[in-house]
């Protein structure tokens, strides 16, 4: 009996160790006119992979997703699967279809209009419903887009063609679409259609939808609940605060910039002042940096940030120092703040990495700057 159910629990792994063994059948940047004719001559579908070999989302598809095997089964039993990866080919097609990033998922016809967009990648679930949906003709994007155009307005058809302008990443519809949806009086904000449309898709801290709610916050926690309320504002004006800071544009050209720092200066947020270390500095980016490195200085001396996020200011602004500032003056700072910031390191790579920005700090002060043409003195 003992040796039978050892046979038996042998047999059970070797199943399971093989179930998992199908994936999608991707042909590689082959020449369009043959995808057509295969899929013409198959009856099925086309399904265009956009991707590159050093692509890690791309990788993890190809991987994990496309060797499940209910993922490999739907999409081999329905269509042409092509991976464009490299090449002329893979360079027309995007340009055709309007392919930007990576990794794009592409729906076909057999005459190879476009019937439906996924971008980015997911885990096989998601995928298999982003896939029906692309077949089916009563609801897919190109499906979509021509109930919109004939003005289809209604209220969930409108949420149902938000989230597939998300997840195709056309990112300037949505924006738009949004924008014309909530363009009626601010008090509808409280119904729970656009509160709901406003949480997921409207993403700009200064719009006058997003002020509104900042500015009756408490009646809109009422409504809605604390937590949920504050989310929303923390996570876009903190992710907006991150890209002016990060940025590799000025911020102050931006007109929405000013806006966002001015009504932030007047706010008694609890969280305005952690954005305002950020924002205040990044007003003189790329334009003014000894002004950037003394509203940085500002805002390490009054503790605005605490613990490990202190830490990390007082590296990151180093570092933005070190890697764009074009003269020396406000270099002396960024070593101020190293110098500070070394003593309280305990983890080891942070202390490697702080010692390699400090000794790259120090090469930069110590290069000798060129004397413009116009400035050298006559021998």
């Amino acid at each position: 009996m003992k040796q039978f159910l050892t046979i038996s629990l042998l047999i059970l792994l070797t199943i399971n160790a093989t179930a998992q063994n199908r994936k999608v059948d991707l042909k590689e940047n082959l020449p369009f006119n043959e995808v057509l004719t295969m899929a013409k001559q198959q009856n099925k579908l086309i399904f265009l992979d956009f991707g590159s070999l050093t692509c890690t989302p791309c990788m993890y598809l190809k991987k994990i997703i496309f060797t499940v095997d209910s993922v490999a089964d739907f999409i081999n039993e329905r269509f042409v699967s092509v991976d464009y990866n490299v090449g002329a080919e893979k360079k027309r097609l995007s340009e055709l279809y309007g392919v930007d990033s990576e990794p794009v998922l592409l729906i076909l016809d057999q005459k190879g209009k476009l019937m439906h967009r996924m971008v980015g990648k997911c885990e096989g679930d998601e995928l298999l419903k982003r896939f029906r949906q692309g077949i089916d003709t009563a609801n897919n994007l190109a499906t979509q887009e021509r109930k919109y155009a004939q003005g289809d307005r209604d209220p969930r058809f409108l949420l149902a063609y938000l989230e597939t302008l998300r997840i195709a990443r056309y990112t300037d519809k949505m924006n738009a679409l949004v924008k014309s949806v909530l363009s009626g009086p601010l008090e509808q904000l409280k119904e729970k259609f656009y509160w709901d449309l406003f949480v997921k898709y409207n993403d700009d801290p200064v719009s006058r939808e997003m002020l509104y709610v900042f500015d009756n916050k408490e009646e809109f926690y009422k409504l809605f609940g604390k937590s949920i309320v504050q989310n929303k504002i923390d996570r876009h004006f903190s992710a907006k605060a991150s890209f002016y800071i990060f940025g590799h544009k000025p911020p102050s050209k931006d007109s929405s910039f000013y806006k966002m720092l001015n009504y932030l200066r007047k706010t008694d947020y609890e969280k305005a002042s952690e954005w305002l270390a950020y924002l205040t500095p990044a007003e003189y980016k790329f334009t003014k940096w000894e002004n950037m490195a003394k509203a940085i200085d500002n805002s390490i001396s009054f503790n605005i940030l605490k613990g490990k996020q202190r830490e990390m200011y007082m590296k990151m602004m180093a570092e933005q120092i070190l890697w764009y500032s074009e003269g020396k003056a406000a270099l002396p700072y960024a070593l101020k703040w190293i110098d500070a910031l070394m003593p309280e390191l305990t983890n080891p790579d942070m202390i490697r990495s702080v010692a390699e920005t400090r000794k790259r700090i120090k090469q930069k002060l110590e290069t000798k700057t060129p004397v413009p043409a116009g400035n050298k003195s006559k021998t």
